[in-house]
């Protein structure tokens, strides 16, 4: 069993120089031995990066925030995060608007998955980011070490066949991290939401916008990953670079599931740091049999 996971500090910086024996790592309450350990912010053992881009195409995507529609910034932030990736990684890129595209396999080869993202625009479509979820975790089955699932969308769904419990109960059973880009809405009048908002804070587009933002939340927090928001250039800058930053500082543990009575069923995982200060975030558990 694999757990990917980040270390950061009581500032919320991230810590990249903690040991095998800096970690105590339990499955419902008991201790297991870790049997593979990988600090990736070293190059003394290089760990394969699977990672797939799932970039929301749909109408509500044209808003504007720091100066970029908000595919533009999909493009940049993967961009920079490609610029850093090895000969052995895999990266693939899915585009969703009714319903989610393959628009790149799984490959190596980083120019060719760039020419892709170039042509990709807003399109005059619903949002079946349910669908595009479950899409990229079935796609993640089977391939091997760290698989991080890189979402770009405002996470107001209105097309999907699947309904959200679908999609945690898929991340429950995978050991995909997901990343959350979310970019907070420019203008209040965006037409994916049906007008002008206005001021009052319960109005069904508030709501809407509120509830696509949590959803993308609870997707980052419920496999150990991150939600990055941003309205700003600034802020857009920091929440990039913060991406990178998490990407090159996971570490890896395996350790080998006990074979109890009960082989079905939920598994919480629970990783402790010997160090004190040191916050943990990783995937809850996983469903067995």
């Amino acid at each position: 069993m694999q757990v990917d996971l980040v270390a950061t500090d009581s500032k919320g910086a991230l810590v990249t120089d903690l040991t095998a024996e800096d970690f105590i790592l339990k499955e419902n309450g008991a201790i297991q031995t870790v049997k593979h350990f990988y600090n990736s912010s070293k190059d003394e053992i290089r760990f394969p990066l699977t990672m797939s881009f799932v970039v929301d195409t749909s109408y509500s995507m044209h808003d504007m925030v720091a100066g970029l529609t908000r595919i533009d910034i999909a493009i940049k932030a993967a961009e920079l995060v490609m610029s850093q990736l090895r000969p052995e990684d895999q990266i693939e890129l899915i585009e969703f608007n009714k319903e989610p595209v393959e628009v790149a396999s799984f490959t190596s080869n980083v120019q060719s998955v760039q020419e892709k993202f170039k042509p990709l625009t807003f399109q005059k479509a619903n949002t079946a980011m349910h669908d595009a979820v479950l899409f990229a975790l079935d796609k993640m089955n089977g391939k091997t070490g760290r698989k991080v699932i890189v979402i770009f969308s405002d996470g107001m769904d209105t097309a999907s066949k699947s309904v959200e419990e679908d999609v945690l109960d898929a991340i429950r059973k995978s050991d995909a991290t997901i990343i959350t880009f979310y970019s907070e809405f420019s203008k209040l009048n965006f037409p994916a939401a049906g007008g002008g908002l206005g001021g009052n804070p319960n109005s069904p587009n508030r709501v809407m916008i509120r509830a696509g933002e949590d959803i993308l939340r609870e997707y980052a927090g419920m496999s150990g990953g991150q939600f990055f928001s941003f309205r700003k250039e600034p802020e857009l800058l920091k929440a990039i670079e913060s991406f990178r930053a998490f990407v090159r500082s996971q570490y890896t543990l395996a350790y080998t599931p006990p074979a109890g009575k009960k082989r079905t069923g939920w598994r919480k995982i629970k990783v402790e740091c010997k160090r004190k200060g040191i916050q943990l975030r990783h995937r809850e558990g996983y469903w067995a049999g």
